[in-house]
């Protein structure tokens, strides 16, 4: 097996080193059927990446499938019979996840979430993870250049960069750009970057124009938004734990009146929650609850919040003042 193809094979496995990441780019700029090649098995390798990351099953018997063909490539299997057999396989993938990762073009690829489904983790190709909220969606480029790291996004997403001082990582957008290094960070983009929402949890982030020149830099704790049609930027110090944890699958409550807090434990758990004291009921709390918890669980946290007791009587909950 040539060198090309072992380190193809090093690709589709996970991340390369930078000098990895070197040599494969030297190995696709040989000839048009390298960089065909490339791209098809680039798709395929996200594909498998999100796609194991989220209980999909079947994407990775068919990466085995694509490597089984690339390590006994021989004159009776040319190149071309390969790129048509992993594009293929992508084919097949892309359907068994309903379209959540599609082509845009032959230089990019697009990972969209549905407005319905769960949060997405995605690894891109230099170690960087990326948690994608629903109705949100990330472009994200074949393969990222020596000088600089580009994806655009649309919706919401936390980021956890992978440090690279030579290759600045930039997320960006129509009217406002991010520049970060080694950084994680919360982004909301709405209106094609009329809209932008920026929290700062470690690292640093530069805010960019259009232009791509620097307009403010932030600290960590910082939150940062931006409105395009004033130009206007508004800067507040936050508790990054507290806006950040939906990545982790976590309910978050800030500032949240307890009848806001009872009615959202309403939709989540499928119950029906009365909450009798009127007393309490617009009296503000602030707390994390993961969705992995149970009713009873929930309720013994707001229990240890508020003055209240509660009582379970099938998929009835009352709740009423505790004496004190």
């Amino acid at each position: 097996m040539d060198s090309g193809f072992s380190i193809l094979i090093k690709y589709l496995s996970g991340p390369l080193s930078p000098t990895e990441r070197q040599e494969l780019e030297q190995w696709r700029s040989l000839s048009p059927e390298n960089r065909q090649l490339f791209s098809e098995v680039s798709k395929l390798r996200l594909l498998n990446e999100f796609s194991r990351k989220n209980n999909v099953p079947g994407t990775a018997l068919a990466l085995t499938q694509v490597r089984k063909r690339i390590r006994h490539r021989t004159l009776r299997y040319p190149v071309r019979n390969i790129v048509k057999y992993a594009a293929a396989v992508i084919m097949v993938v892309s359907l068994s996840i309903f379209g959540l990762i599609r082509s845009g073009s032959e230089d990019y690829t697009v990972i969209s979430v549905a407005e319905n489904e769960s949060i997405k983790k995605v690894r891109l190709d230099d170690g960087t993870l990326v948690w994608l909220s629903a109705s949100s969606e990330l472009r994200i480029p074949e393969s990222f250049s020596r000088s600089d790291r580009n994806v655009a996004l649309k919706g919401k997403a936390y980021f956890d960069v992978q440090r690279d001082p030579e290759s600045p990582f930039r997320v960006t957008s129509r009217y406002m750009n991010l520049k970060v290094t080694g950084t994680s960070f919360d982004l909301l983009v709405e209106d094609e970057g009329r809209h932008v929402e920026t929290i700062l949890v470690s690292g640093k982030v530069i805010l960019q124009n259009s232009r791509n020149k620097d307009v403010f830099e932030m600290s960590p704790g910082e939150k940062v938004v931006y409105e395009a049609q004033s130009n206007h930027y508004t800067v507040s110090t936050v508790d990054v734990n507290t806006l950040t944890s939906w990545h982790l699958d976590q309910i978050t409550f800030e500032n949240a009146t307890l009848r806001e807090i009872v009615n959202k434990l309403s939709l989540i758990y499928d119950v029906n929650i009365n909450l009798e004291s009127k007393k309490l009921a617009d009296h503000r709390y602030r707390c994390v609850i993961n969705r992995e918890e149970t009713l009873k669980e929930v309720l013994d946290i707001l229990s240890y919040l508020a003055p209240i007791h509660y009582r379970m009587e099938g998929n009835e909950v009352f709740i009423t003042e505790r004496e004190v």
